[in-house]
């Protein structure tokens, strides 16, 4: 460049900052930062007035100390890059915010200097909108930073009061600042936002907005001014030596150190996925709404709170156990003061109510509960089983199983004295309300049963039959979550059962005998708690029964109708082997166990006859009342694989002591020497409604 041209650049820059038009420019119009253009926009050391909501997506050009006063009520959006001056790229340029409205700097910035702010607020949404690291940013109280979700600020903040503020640049030619608060606010929105520089904070701090605000860097307040946690949460994994105050329902949380905490929402110490320990420099007071949360991971590794100073405890502690490797025997220190846990009533100058304890503690898993010792300096935990997360399954399956067998014994008693062949199926749903705090239950139940009749002597039958069942059977979930004991379960019971009847009628009277053995093999899943994964287990049973039915030979004549009383009366002895449950924190043992029960039905049959092509057809109308003997309830003695030396009972739904029977349905000739059977049965009591149908078909040997 020739010496004129110089001097001719150079003039023309002098004439710039005199604010006077370069020559052959004076009728040029002034060029607004917000135009379309695609080259940055230069500040010559200036302060820009903003009087609406603008976005510049433009790149900024800083020669010299440069801002931007945003009115209140609107939005300045720098979506572009500020840039330093090309030629003195390492000269400090400082940027100021002025105005009481909002500057976004959602560009990344290459300027070395300090960013200012002295009034209103400033958004950040971009890692690199401060600049060059080794940048800071001023923020006098009065103001608000806000963070956007997901960025890391690396520089240097510093927080100043109103007095302590930077005067503005002397050019400008603008009044001193005034009307500021005495607070500065930090603002997340929502999700997670870091600070990871170095902080000087000589002003009250408010840290609001739903997000989590993260401290991954060392935090000094030298006039010890308050860090008030009003919304959201505030996560320090490094340093902030102040205090900090939390309001109710926000979170404190992270593996770093806070020098003095006064806590009225949450305290969670560790990382978001991992354990950890928060230190406290000084004191640690938890008040009566607190909550702290302590997780115990998968390894056993535990969340702990470890102060320097003293701590006072109070509020609620909940315990969230991993499934995992764990035993009965297991400790852990949850709390450890060098300076003592400070207990009985507190009268210093700034009182915290209760005792120094914990008021109330729980375990996120219902089948584990916690237990605390407290000592003159740590606070231990330990773990102890519960009922609530029992097998009760077991028990509620056998109680289907007894009052299922009457499908069997009732097949086999249509058929005994008939002297056929028979093939007789039956559908079955049965609803059971829920009792003893456990959740109601439903099964299905569809069966078969092939059998023969023989006539033996002058007036008896010998009858045989095989059959199978298969049986699915659902918990249908609990209205009440603090249930005693059991979760929900899935079950499917398949049973082969093999059986013997006879029929011997005398004058007046008919007596019909039966036996039989049925083999259960089940699939059992079933969760002890919402949030662990299904525990499983293959249960067997064996059921042995015996039945006696006595009816008059002949019925009773009532016009066109036919009605016949009778009597029955069964015994069931049901031996289910010990079970293991496959492996689990609430897996289970379950020690063998035998029920035995008596059945009696008092009942009445009321028939009608007419003629068909094929013979004789008959609506059959059969109500009955059955009674129980031996007990209602069925348990399951059982102990904890984790925890073999105490054990437990635990009760399933109960079997109907009372239940009311009824069957409907029409026998007719279908061919020769052929029979067919279609018939509705239910039964209901004691809390069970069941429903279900017949389905036979019979053929006569003569």
């Amino acid at each position: 460049m020739s010496i004129f041209k110089t001097i001719r650049v150079r003039f023309i820059q002098v004439l710039c900052c005199l604010s006077l038009p370069p020559p052959g420019l004076v009728l040029a119009l002034p060029e607004a930062p917000w135009d379309d253009s695609p080259a940055p926009f230069v500040m010559h050391g200036e302060s820009i007035a903003v009087a609406e909501d603008q976005r510049i997506e433009r790149g900024l050009l800083l020669e010299s100390a440069s801002g931007f006063q945003v009115a209140e009520g609107h939005t300045l959006r720098l979506s572009g890059p500020i840039l330093g001056h090309p030629v003195d790229s390492w000269l400090p340029i400082p940027f100021w915010k002025l105005g009481r409205g909002h500057l976004d700097l959602a560009g990344a910035s290459s300027t070395i200097g300090q960013i200012v702010l002295a009034e209103g607020s400033l958004g950040l949404a971009h890692d690199q909108a401060l600049g060059s690291p080794v940048n800071s940013l001023e923020m006098t109280a009065g103001t608000r930073l806000e963070l956007h979700p997901g960025i890391r600020i690396e520089q240097i903040l510093q927080v100043r009061s109103a007095a302590g503020a930077q005067t503005l640049p002397v050019h400008w030619g603008l009044p001193p600042i005034a009307g500021l608060g005495t607070d500065a606010v930090w603002r997340v929105a929502s999700g997670e936002a870091t600070l990871a520089g170095n902080i000087q904070a000589e002003a009250p701090i408010v840290k609001d907005g739903a997000g989590t605000l993260r401290l991954a860097g060392v935090g000094f307040s030298p006039g010890r001014d308050l860090l008030t946690v009003a919304q959201g949460g505030l996560r320090v994994d490094q340093l902030w030596w102040g205090p900090v105050l939390t309001h109710p329902g926000t979170v404190l949380s992270g593996a770093g150190l806070v020098d003095d905490a006064r806590v009225a929402g949450l305290l969670h110490p560790g990382a978001p996925g991992s354990t950890g320990t928060l230190l406290i420099g000084q004191r640690l007071a938890l008040l009566p709404g607190a909550q702290t949360r302590i997780r115990i991971d998968a390894g056993g590794q535990a969340d702990r709170i470890w102060s320097f100073g003293t701590v006072r405890l109070g509020g609620g502690l909940l315990i969230e156990p991993s499934p995992g490797v764990w035993t009965p025997d297991r400790r852990w220190v949850i709390v450890q003061a060098d300076g003592g846990l400070e207990y009985g009533p507190d009268g210093g100058m700034d009182p915290v109510p209760g005792d120094g304890r914990h008021t109330h503690v729980a375990s996120t898993l219902r089948y584990l509960d916690p237990v605390l010792s407290y000592g003159p300096t740590t606070v231990t935990l330990g773990l102890q089983y519960n009922a609530r997360g029992l097998n009760t399954a077991d028990a509620s399956w056998r109680g289907a199983v007894l009052d299922d067998s009457r499908f069997l014994r009732e097949s086999a008693l249509a058929y005994t004295a008939s002297g056929r062949a028979w093939a007789q199926g039956w559908a079955a749903n049965t609803e059971r309300q829920g009792a003893h705090g456990l959740p109601a239950d439903d099964r299905d139940a569809r069966g078969l049963q092939i059998g023969v009749s023989r006539p033996a002597g002058s007036d008896g039958f010998l009858a045989a039959f095989v059959g199978t069942q298969d049986t699915r059977l659902a918990s249908l979930g609990s209205a009440r979550p603090s249930a005693a004991a059991g979760g929900t379960y899935h079950l499917r019971d398949r049973a082969m059962h093999l059986g013997l009847g006879a029929s011997l009628a005398r004058p007046g009277w008919r007596l019909a005998l039966g036996a039989a053995h049925s083999w259960h093999r089940a699939k059992l899943s079933r969760q002890a708690d919402p949030s662990e994964a299904a525990l499983h287990s293959r249960p067997a049973a064996r059921l042995a029964q015996a039945w006696a039915h006595m009816e008059p030979k002949e019925p009773f004549a009532l016009s066109s109708w036919q009605w016949m009383p009778y009597a029955q009366a069964a015994w069931l002895r049901l031996h289910r082997p010990a079970v293991q449950e496959s492996d689990g924190l609430a897996a289970v043992t379950l020690d063998a166990e035998t029920d035995r029960r008596w059945l009696g039905k008092l009942g009445i049959r009321v028939e009608r006859l007419w003629p068909t092509p094929h013979g004789e057809a008959r609506m059959t109308l059969d109500l009955g009342v059955r009674r129980l003997w031996g007990g209602s309830d069925l348990s399951s003695s059982q102990s904890y694989r984790a925890d073999p030396g105490q054990h437990f009972k635990a009760k399933g739904l109960p079997l109907p002591r009372y239940a009311l029977s009824l069957d409907l349905g029409v026998q007719a000739p279908v061919a020769w020497r052929t029979h067919a059977v279609l018939a509705y049965t239910g039964q209901h009591g004691g809390g069970q409604r069941q429903h279900g149908i017949w389905l036979g078909v019979s053929g006569s040997f003569r």
